[in-house]
Order: structure tokens, then C-alpha cells, then sequence
């Protein structure tokens, strides 16, 4: 299959040169390096739309917040069977392995931290 033919109102064909000093510069290779995209798409979207591209987000965040939420399930679970009364052994197993998960957590956290090339 072919691919689709663009209009000519969409074509990027003129192009548009400025002098930047080397901090600007240095400013936007930043934020479009933050952002995941080429500093064009950067500087066309903060011009046009009025706002930067979102930043993506480092794999481990996204993995991060996956594991707390469902760390959060689990404690929201737990919660309902401690308040009806049925507290049992087998809660205060699953409550150690949240524990266990909070701790490998606050772990990765710190050390993603300590090293930024991570992102």
C-alpha cells in the first residue's frame, strides 16, 4: 500500500532561520531532549500552541507508579478485611510483602535519582 499523498497546505516547505546565543541553544536542545522530540517540533509547538511538548516519562517512573498502584489495590483490599474484624496470618503475610515491595521501591527511587542518565 502507498502511502497517502499530503495536501500542500500541510507540507513544511519554507524554512526559517535564527541566530541563537549559545545558552538559548543549549536552553532548547534541554527541552526537547526532555520532551523526546527534535528541537523544531519543540520550538513549533511552544510558538504555535502556547505550551511545550509533554515530557516523556523515564521508564522506570512509569514502571514505578504501576507497582504503587498496585500496592494501593492491595492496601485498599486489606483495609476493608482488617475493618470487618478478619484479621488473619495470612494478612500479616501480605502486608510484609507490601513492605518488602515499598522498600525495592524507595531503592530504585533513590538510586534513579542519584543517577540521572537513567531518564
Amino acid at each position: 500500500m502507498a502511502r497517502p499523498r499530503v495536501s500542500i497546505e500541510t507540507i513544511r516547505s519554507v524554512n526559517f532561520t535564527i541566530r541563537l546565543t549559545a545558552d538559548e541553544h543549549r536552553r532548547i536542545e534541554k527541552a526537547a531532549e526532555t520532551c523526546g522530540r527534535k528541537p523544531a517540533v519543540v520550538v513549533r509547538e511552544k510558538l504555535f500552541r502556547g505550551k511545550f511538548p509533554q515530557p516523556r516519562m523515564a521508564r522506570i517512573e512509569l514502571n514505578t507508579y504501576l507497582e504503587l498502584k498496585k500496592i494501593g489495590v492491595n492496601l485498599n483490599q486489606l483495609t476493608r478485611i482488617a475493618n470487618a474484624g478478619r484479621v488473619t496470618m495470612e494478612l500479616f503475610k501480605v502486608l510484609m510483602q507490601l513492605m518488602k515491595q515499598q522498600e525495592t521501591i524507595i531503592g530504585k527511587l533513590l538510586y534513579h535519582d542519584s543517577h540521572p542518565e537513567n531518564r
